[in-house]
């Protein structure tokens, strides 16, 4: 049972998304349709459990420090998945936001990388990364209270780690490049709309469903990229420096 789950299920990608969707389908339903406890425990859960699974099976990490961060940023959105399915006052909610940033602050060690990078290229990036979180914090500032700070440690997360998916461009073939880059648009629209709803318009952009999919869109393109990645070599990198 166990080979054949990973022959057809996790060794398949076309079989492991069909599953993988199929499981996000079904927690966005469960969240509509059904108590929260304990369903919507379990199948947001299972959504993790298989790219874990997933990234057990595929990964092709040179450095043993690359898998863990992996293991570590995926097992801390859980942790954060289940505090904020339904958080029962800030503290939880602050807490919750904590383990995003802790698995977001995996990513970024696990995007990095040492060579230079072009500051004329990433200047233009930040400042329009700025400018999102400036109108975004503007809208939401006035419903934040005391969790002001934590929001905005969030955020800063997140850019940081939007910033250095966008810089793995040269470094790594093109494939994996736009699977983790377009993975991090996605988060940060997952983000927003939470912030929005949370603390502007509690029924924006049909967040009930959006949030999720967004979400889980997200952490699919991360992890596919992740396994996708393959590093490129110095005299190709120097090539793409030049081109660029």
């Amino acid at each position: 049972m166990n080979k054949l789950f990973t022959k057809y299920f996790i060794n398949n990608l076309t079989h492991f998304s069909i599953a993988y969707f199929y499981l996000l389908a079904l927690d966005i339903w469960v969240k509509l349709q059904i108590e929260t406890i304990p369903y919507r425990y379990v199948s947001k859960s299972l959504l993790i459990i298989l790219l874990i699974v997933f990234y057990l099976k595929n990964h092709n990490e040179s450095m043993r420090k690359n898998f863990w961060l992996m293991i570590a940023a995926l097992c801390s959105f859980m942790i954060g998945d289940w505090l904020l399915i339904e958080p029962t006052n800030s503290f939880v909610f602050a807490v919750g936001m904590i383990f995003f940033v802790i698995g977001k602050t995996c990513y970024a060690f696990r995007f990095s990388n040492q060579r230079d990078f072009n500051l004329g290229r990433l200047l233009p990036f930040l400042i329009i990364c700025f400018l999102y979180i400036l109108g975004l914090m503007n809208l939401i500032y006035d419903n934040l209270n005391e969790l002001f700070f934590p929001v905005l440690i969030y955020f800063f997360a997140s850019i940081i780690v939007l910033q250095l998916a966008f810089l793995r461009q040269g470094d790594v073939n093109k494939l994996s490049y736009w699977l983790v880059f377009s993975g991090m648009i996605a988060s940060m629209g997952s983000d927003s709309i939470t912030a929005l709803k949370t603390f502007y318009l509690p029924d924006f952009a049909y967040e009930k469903v959006t949030i999720m999919l967004f979400y889980g869109i997200s952490q699919y393109l991360i992890v596919l990229g992740i396994v996708k990645e393959v590093k490129l070599e110095e005299e190709e990198i120097s090539t793409n420096t030049v081109n660029s």
